[in-house]
């Protein structure tokens, strides 16, 4: 699953931008597996899920992906473009670690946001060369410290997802700028099919058991061991939100 230095960035995926309705029946539930699931347990509170629900949403996210740009694109920094719903425009940007290329920061920043803070003028946002270098410069303004990195080794690891407070509470009350960013996020290191699957079954995930799962600072941890992504292809995935492990 791991992508080496040159080619993190050669694969790109759709854009997630959902907004998803709850309906019972496929209830989330914790399991023991091997070691790794060690401290899994079975948590009170069942939320069920709709299997419908997570097929529109991947549905959806095939769609919107063709309003998906990319406006630059290095080694080191990606940054698209994307219509959200109402069909205002919303931009992410993604960028290594110094010290460690296998972390990936991101952050997301509506077009609105962009002119309101100066970072470019109004008659400068169909410059995309110039959108590109005033998000590339500034993105430390609007970035809330959130990232995906890989952990462990190829059998016994997985991906690591770090929300930050702002973002976390931002995706679960169902952002769909911070969902956006997530499922591109997930396409630099997990093939196209498999990031849309699984960015809209994370998003799910959080906006069920943040409230429950949430550290005290408001951040949230998601740990998905490699054997589990491509289960995503199938509707479900078996990660760790918080401290406890659910079947989504």
């Amino acid at each position: 699953m791991k992508r080496n230095k040159s080619g993190i960035f050669a694969i790109f995926t759709a854009i997630l931008l959902v907004s998803i309705a709850f309906v019972p029946a496929v209830t989330a539930q914790a399991e023991s597996q091997n070691k790794e699931y060690a401290d899994a347990t079975e948590n009170p509170n069942k939320v069920s899920i709709s299997e419908e629900d997570i097929k529109k949403a991947i549905e959806k996210a095939n769609e919107t992906s063709k309003n998906m740009n990319v406006l630059k694109e290095t080694d080191k920094e990606k940054i698209v473009s994307f219509k959200k719903d109402d069909g205002s425009i919303a931009y992410a940007v993604f960028w290594k670690d110094e010290k460690n290329s296998n972390k990936i920061y991101f952050a997301a920043i509506d077009q609105s946001e962009l002119v309101s803070k100066k970072f470019v003028s109004a008659t400068s946002l169909n410059d995309s060369t110039a959108v590109a270098a005033a998000i590339s410069a500034s993105k430390t303004s609007f970035a809330n410290g959130s990232y995906i990195e890989t952990y462990g080794s190829t059998t016994t690891g997985g991906l690591h997802i770090y929300f930050s407070p702002k973002d976390a509470g931002l995706l679960a009350n169902g952002s769909s700028v911070i969902a956006g960013a997530l499922a591109a996020g997930l396409g630099l290191f997990v093939s196209p099919a498999v990031s849309i699957a699984l960015g809209a079954i994370v998003t799910l995930g959080v906006q069920i058991w943040y409230w429950y799962e949430e550290n005290s600072d408001g951040s949230l941890d998601i740990k998905i061991p490699y054997a589990n992504i491509a289960t995503a292809l199938t509707g479900h995935v078996y990660m760790k939100i918080g401290s406890h492990w659910y079947t989504i």
